[in-house]
């Protein structure tokens, strides 16, 4: 089921949840069980991708899954890069089945895409603070071969897809659980940087304001050199810095408001020079946070502390395991 609803949350009485994050350069897989307020960490592991093909990416799947000893057969990926769009747009304010109608010709009108090679969802956030009488509402498209090529994946390596989400809607789900409390009237960026791309959040009053996945990551610097703050060190970041100012910059001349605070995940949060580099380009000091912090973690059975699987990694499995069931 193409579902793209950021707030839907996992229900009382079911069984454990599954989040599969499928990179261009590592697999990772987030286990959780309970149905309380404070669920617990079943299992959590990553794979580096021996390949660049799709054989490569369902090999990774299967040996880690067999690692952490997975039996739970239903499980949630999501989605990033350019085959996905995600809008914030204003419409008037409308019956549900009006709704329905509509968004077809506003996907189309919004998405660089023929929308019949599209799968798309929508989600209204609340009433546009600045059109009173409209809607705010947040719209994602993605082109079904994607979509497919995901969903293969994870079914050749023996699972079912349960719930199809967007990377930065799912690290937006675990940032709000871990940080329920957002304060009022700031302007928070949400940064994941991966190996490929950087999936950027910018939420206005703990609403999503703008979403865009930057063509920049950290690919070409090892994560086992994190340490490292050689020229290719500097050359990516400045890359990533740059890219983000723009983004920052159209947000602000958007909303007319600029960014408060930052917070960093992905494997890529931990290179040496990230924190001077914010400093120095936008004047916040970027706050690297833990996905788990929601969690209940037994210490004798999970080695939090693993070096190989920093929890920074798993922002988006840990926004995908809360994620509810779709049947």
């Amino acid at each position: 089921m193409i579902d793209f609803d950021i707030l839907k949350r996992f229900r009382p009485g079911v069984k454990n949840r599954v989040a599969l994050d499928i990179g261009s350069d590592s697999i990772k897989m987030l286990e959780i069980s309970g149905a309380s307020e404070k669920p617990a960490l079943a299992s959590f592991g990553i794979r580096k991708i021996q390949g660049s093909s799709d054989e490569a990416s369902v090999d990774a799947v299967k040996a880690l899954s067999e690692e952490l000893k997975i039996t739970v057969k239903d499980l949630n990926i999501s989605l990033s890069g350019p085959s996905v769009v995600v809008r914030v747009i204003s419409m008037p304010d409308m019956t549900d089945e009006e709704l329905k109608n509509a968004i077809r010709f506003e996907t189309e009108k919004s998405i660089p895409f023929d929308i019949n090679e599209c799968a798309f969802d929508f989600y209204i956030q609340g009433k546009d603070v600045r059109e009173k009488n409209n809607l705010n509402i947040l719209l994602a498209a993605a082109k079904k071969d994607s979509v497919l090529a995901k969903i293969k994946i994870a079914e050749e390596a023996g699972f079912r897809v349960n719930v199809i989400d967007v990377d930065s809607f799912a690290v937006t789900n675990a940032f709000i659980r871990n940080y329920a409390s957002i304060k009022p009237a700031r302007t928070i960026a949400l940064l994941n940087i991966g190996a490929t791309y950087t999936n950027l959040a910018i939420l206005n009053d703990g609403l999503i304001a703008f979403i865009r996945d930057l063509t920049t990551g950290l690919k070409a610097v090892s994560s086992e050199k994190a340490a490292d703050t050689g020229p290719g060190v500097k050359s990516a970041l400045v890359s990533l810095v740059n890219e983000i100012k723009l983004s920052f910059g159209y947000h602000e001349n958007q909303s007319g408001k600029g960014v408060d605070e930052i917070y960093i995940s992905g494997g890529g949060a931990g290179f040496a020079g990230m924190e001077e580099a914010f400093s120095e380009t936008f004047g916040i000091k970027p706050e690297r946070w833990d996905p788990f912090k929601f969690l209940t973690v037994d210490p004798a059975a999970i080695n939090m502390d693993a070096p190989a699987r920093p929890r920074s990694s798993f922002a988006v499995c840990a926004g995908l395991a809360l994620r509810g069931n779709a049947w």
